[in-house]
């Protein structure tokens, strides 16, 4: 065989690096990868090194072999991983993409994250926001941390249900029992969650054996909002508590001006949650934006046609970016009062195929001073093309919204 016997047909470099990513020809490390059933992968470190710096710090390190070991990620995620750095390709779906993302972000491929965390956006269900939510917890700014607790909030009784729950990292526990809204019938759904909980915990990468306390749980739950007949039946029925501390609860359940201290920690708030926000009024409706090739290449602005909602009037602008589709949504654009509207919105670009739509949410108080408010990118123009993804159905395609408001202010 010469030596450019499989060069030849590779015309790009993109295939070129493909043809190496699967065949692994010219290798010149290894990884043994996995915690328990550990597989040996080959790679070349300077594609590899190109993409991770922290796969180069480890290629790198004294005494490299050249093989690496990662025990903290799986075979099939690493594989993935290396995928994307060979081919720029983001393979994923509802069972990889949250840990891929993990890994993405602990070896610093912030490109490879995002297109993740897009992912995750788009398909979160009751049976991934949990770690969905572990992902951003700690996040600042990210419009998923915000889907994720809109979920959370309206569909807690499914997500406390579900495994998921059995499964998820402590810290993101104690964050949705701090939340103050939350759709339970009362605090007993939280504390039988716990209980479960307890005899499921499992220990995260990100928390150790120290910090790894069911208690942490306990003292986010409002048990002075329950009767002391409700409290009895929920101690009754779950292990979790301690008879001390039961006691000393129930103390305080039973008579306000207790001189018997709650248990350390544990929250003094009297107050039922809030249950999911009852939104004034509501309605749905579709847009269709036509030959949509030809609009994307012209960068044509599409508005929808203007609905009357709640002594307000509505109207959707579809506009085109260079890399991307942006949605806005438009309330009383031309009200010379002042006035206000605090509005949910959930966007939609449906699939032909009847699929997982793109689904993104948004809250926002609309105002004379700001009457419009969306997403710069809804979608990239490659994915909304790509016909493997089935958006566009005899040259349009199709959105649903569902806009749920408050009565206005000032009309």
């Amino acid at each position: 065989m010469t030596a450019s016997a499989w060069q030849s047909p590779h015309k790009d470099s993109k295939s070129r690096l493909k043809h190496l990513f699967e065949t692994k020809a010219l290798s010149d490390c290894s990884f043994m990868v996995g915690k328990t059933n550990a597989q040996l992968v080959l790679g070349h470190s300077v594609i590899i090194s190109a993409a991770s710096p922290v796969l180069e710090d480890k290629l790198k390190a004294p005494g490299t072999d050249p093989k690496v070991t990662l025990t903290d990620v799986e075979p099939e995620i690493f594989q993935l991983m290396l995928k994307y750095i060979y081919t720029d390709s983001v393979d994923v779906n509802s069972e990889t993409a949250c840990d891929l993302a993990v890994a993405a972000m602990a070896y610093q491929m912030p490109h490879l994250m995002n297109a993740c965390l897009e992912y995750i956006t788009a398909n979160l269900t009751t049976k991934n926001v949990l770690q969905a939510y572990g992902l951003v917890l700690h996040s600042d700014d990210s419009e998923l941390k915000k889907k994720c607790e809109e979920l959370i909030k309206t569909k807690t009784k499914v997500v406390l249900a579900d495994s998921s729950f059995e499964e998820a990292c402590l810290d993101v526990v104690v964050a949705v029992f701090s939340l103050e809204s939350l759709d339970v019938e009362s605090e007993l759904d939280l504390l039988n969650a716990a209980d479960r909980y307890a005899k499921h915990i499992t220990k995260c990468n990100n928390v150790n054996s120290e910090t790894l306390d069911i208690r942490k749980v306990l003292q986010k739950i409002r048990f002075l909002s329950l009767t002391p007949t409700e409290f009895a039946k929920g101690r009754a029925t779950t292990t979790v508590l301690s008879d001390s501390d039961a006691c000393a609860i129930l103390a305080n359940v039973a008579y306000d001006k207790s001189t018997t201290p709650m248990p350390e920690g544990f929250t003094h708030i009297k107050d039922p949650r809030k249950i999911k926000h009852e939104w004034y009024s509501e309605m749905k409706f579709k847009f269709r934006v036509l030959d949509i090739n030809n609009v994307i290449s012209k960068k044509e602005d599409k508005w929808s046609d203007i609905l009357t909602f709640q002594n307000t009037k509505w109207k959707i602008h579809f506009l085109v970016d260079k890399q991307f589709i942006g949605l806005y949504a438009w309330v009383n654009w031309d009200e010379p009062k002042i006035w206000s509207c605090n509005a949910e919105i959930e966007f939609k670009l449906l699939r032909a195929d009847k699929g997982e739509p793109v689904s993104k949410l948004m809250n926002f108080e609309f105002s004379k001073d700001i009457s419009n408010w969306g997403f710069d990118k809804f979608i990239e123009i490659s994915k909304l093309q790509d016909p493997n993804n089935h958006y566009i159905e005899d040259g349009a395609v199709n959105f649903q919204f569902h806009i749920k408001a408050d009565k206005p202010q000032g009309l």
